[in-house]
């Protein structure tokens, strides 16, 4: 009855939040509902793409199409560096080019449908008639396109969560729904591949024919599915209204270069580049030791599929029953024990699907926790940088391709020796493997190797510390940041006040309430319900401890020596700057560091000295007869002439207007663009000289606004005093 309770309750909690958030929360569940579903269409695109980009261990490329190993491994290599200058482009868009539809959701259709595209251009080529040279050059062309619009399109869909909602909760339910209607579509993929083989290939599931029937209704299904989570998600990110949302690609790479979190995540994948060498077991044990019917393929993969509901399914409870560290540790041991299960239970396929389903369903907690913990560490950065940074990520993870390129070479390597490569005597080189010795030698090696990388991937886990209490305490310091800016930029609403001012006396009491003994209530054997209400008793005390710890950040040392060096660099301007002390560094390195506190002083007082090297050398290149104010002005009427050009020549070439003037005017567009293109060069060097002086201004007025914080208890005890018919 009770189950029957909660069910009703739920469809009611549905209907009354289908178009506005529960309180607290920031999503609709029709937002929720746009997302995860739309997922289904995200994850078919993924699906096609993944298959076609080049590695070590493609099979379309590889088995179908027939190009060897050590050459699919140099394409890799060329591929991977190919790619660098793109990741950089894609990073600097999402961080700085600003559409109305947000930082992610303006790329899931203009980056989705390109790949799309591309994906059906390679499987409908005739490789068989172009030679291989040709083939080989036509799939690095097709990996190019790929590498940019798939990646693209992978990071705007898998990233959109990162800025639906603040809540690391809510994001993590939200993953989790996603992740559960997604998974039907790889499943469903898996399902149906070998059925179409064996329709359309006599049962092999590595003819090109195969993708060619299957990718077309792929392609349908994934672009309508995106339609929906581009028209009904919202973006939300808690920053001030008047926050410039652009920033240098540099000034961004060397702020995420110093996130801890993001190094420990990236590591942890580095290690564990020899967890996937089992993807390929099952599939091969099928096609290649023939220990299952087509049928039984399809229900193996069917049955594999729904592992992954289980993660998907209990991450939630899990993790806000255990928190995201603890679920990570766990669940990564049950990885490892039964991938090395597999060695001594590989004579059959039905054992080894025993062994790879638990796997399958200890690696899904992954499919939420990976996501969440991604924006978790986004939050952190905004908190530490006080700029919201996303695409830059992706670019400081080239150095990851840099360690990949190492480590792919080690699977192909193993495939050579076990007789995988090109002149081995077999018209296809993977036939070979029909030799059932060397198979199983194969298969019991990658699932060694397999084991060890899973072991290796646990490793760094032990040093993540970024908890759900720290990342709350995060989001809430975050929240009164932008209510200082903009009541400082004069653009403060009453709203947006009344909810930080809230959140600021109920923290100011819980503190005075003070912390709960966890310890004590544990020692008196006190009931469940106590211990569960004393845990979020103390949560919301730590909560609270940051939040006011916040409001008082300009009372200690190492904020008071920072707030000293900006009202210096302040008071000299920005004609001061080319004449900046060169010992500053090296007198900040010299400070002591015995203390937290001195330690604190000594790393802001390195960065600043950094800062003002760089503004210097900047200055002084730029600028070497004294500084040249920026003209906003003037780039404002270069973007307005830009803008009048565009109207006029679009008028005219609607109504059929005379073809000398639609010249003139596309020759004035060509001068105007130059000039515009002269201005952000200007711009850019003006910003890179000064920005010593406006990080310090920023600051400046950061502790200016803090100090204001009577004014702002002022108005909202006068706007709480109100009747209610004039709130």
């Amino acid at each position: 009855m009770k189950l029957l309770d909660k069910g009703v309750g739920m469809l009611k909690d549905v209907k009354t939040y289908w178009t506005k958030p529960p309180e607290g929360k920031y999503m609709t569940f029709r937002e929720i509902f746009a997302y995860s579903v739309g997922g289904l269409g995200a994850y078919s695109i993924f699906t096609m793409a993944q298959a076609l980009l080049l590695s070590t261990t493609n099979v379309i490329i590889g088995n179908t199409i027939g190009i060897q190993p050590m050459h699919m491994y140099v394409m890799y290599l060329i591929s991977v560096i190919t790619n660098i200058p793109l990741t950089m482009v894609r990073a600097n868009m999402v961080d700085n080019v600003r559409y109305k539809e947000g930082k992610y959701r303006p790329y899931l259709l203009r980056m989705g449908i390109p790949t799309v595209v591309i994906s059906l251009l390679f499987v409908f080529t005739p490789y068989k008639q172009i030679g291989y040279i040709w083939c080989c050059v036509l799939i690095f062309i097709y990996n190019f396109g790929l590498q940019f619009f798939y990646n693209f399109f992978y990071d705007a869909y898998e990233n959109l969560i990162h800025v639906l909602s603040p809540d690391s909760q809510e994001r993590t339910n939200a993953t989790a729904i996603k992740s559960m209607i997604y998974s039907f579509s790889p499943t469903v993929t898996n399902f149906v591949t070998p059925l179409i083989a064996d329709k359309v290939a006599n049962g092999n599931m590595y003819d090109l024919r195969v993708y060619q029937w299957l990718y077309p209704f792929i392609a349908v299904i994934g672009v309508a599915f995106i339609v929906l989570v581009y028209t009904r998600t919202e973006e939300k990110i808690v920053i001030a209204k008047t926050h410039p949302m652009k920033i240098r690609f540099f000034d961004a790479l060397r702020e995420v270069a110093k996130n801890k979190y993001f190094w420990i995540i990236s590591l942890a994948g580095w290690l564990g580049f020899l967890e996937t060498c089992t993807y390929v077991i099952l599939q091969w044990l099928y096609n290649y030791a023939h220990l299952c019917t087509p049928e039984q393929y399809s229900l193996i993969t069917l049955i594999r599929g729904t592992a992954y509901t289980w993660g998907m399914v209990l991450a939630p409870f899990a993790i806000k029953r255990w928190g995201k560290k603890k679920v990570l540790i766990v669940t990564n041991l049950f990885n490892i024990f039964f991938l090395a299960l597999v060695y001594p239970l590989m004579g059959s396929i039905w054992t080894v699907l025993m062994c790879m389903y638990f796997n399958s369903v200890a690696d899904s907690f992954i499919l939420v926790l990976n996501p969440t913990i991604q924006a978790d560490i986004r939050d952190y950065q905004h908190y530490k940088s006080g700029e919201r940074i996303d695409g830059m990520f992706g670019a400081v993870a080239m150095i990851g391709s840099f360690v990949t390129m190492a480590t792919s070479s080690v699977l192909p390597a193993v495939y050579e020796k076990y007789g995988i490569f090109s002149g081995n005597g077999y018209e296809n080189m993977y036939d070979i493997l029909y030799d059932t010795d060397i198979l199983y030698k194969l298969v019991g090696v990658l699932v060694i190797l397999s084991a060890v990388g899973a072991a290796l991937n646990l490793v760094p886990y032990f040093f993540y510390d970024l908890t759900e209490t720290k990342q709350k305490g995060i989001i809430r310091i975050l929240q009164i940041r932008a209510m200082f800016e903009d009541y400082g930029n004069g653009v403060l609403k009453d709203a947006d006040m009344t909810s930080a001012m809230e959140l600021i006396r109920s923290s100011k009491e819980k503190l005075m309430r003070g912390k709960p003994d966890i310890a004590a209530l544990k020692k008196n054997k006190a009931s469940r319900q106590d211990l569960k209400k004393a845990r979020e008793e103390s949560e919301e005390y730590e909560i609270a401890e940051a939040v006011v710890t916040e409001l008082e950040r300009f009372e200690l040392e190492h904020e008071k020596a920072r707030l000293e060096w900006a009202k210096c660099i302040c008071e000299k301007g920005i004609e001061g700057i080319a004449s900046l002390d060169d010992g500053s560094l090296k007198r900040a390195r010299a400070l002591p560091a015995h203390t937290k506190e001195q330690r604190l002083t000594r790393a802001e007082a390195i960065a600043d000295a950094g800062l003002e090297k760089r503004s210097k050398k900047a200055m002084l290149k730029y600028y070497p007869n004294g500084i040249v104010p920026y003209d906003e002005e003037k780039e404002r009427a270069f973007c307005e002439t830009e803008k009048e050009l565009a109207e006029k020549k679009s008028a005219l070439l609607k109504h059929g207007g005379d073809k000398s003037e639609i010249r003139k005017i596309s020759a004035a567009q060509k001068e105007n663009a130059r000039e515009i293109k002269a201005m952000m060069l200007e711009h850019e060097r003006f910003t890179r000289s000064t920005k010593v002086y406006h990080e310090a201004k920023k600051y400046v007025d950061q502790a200016a606004n803090y100090a204001r914080f009577g004014e702002l208890d002022d108005m909202y005890s006068v706007l709480v005093n109100k009747a209610p018919d004039t709130v």
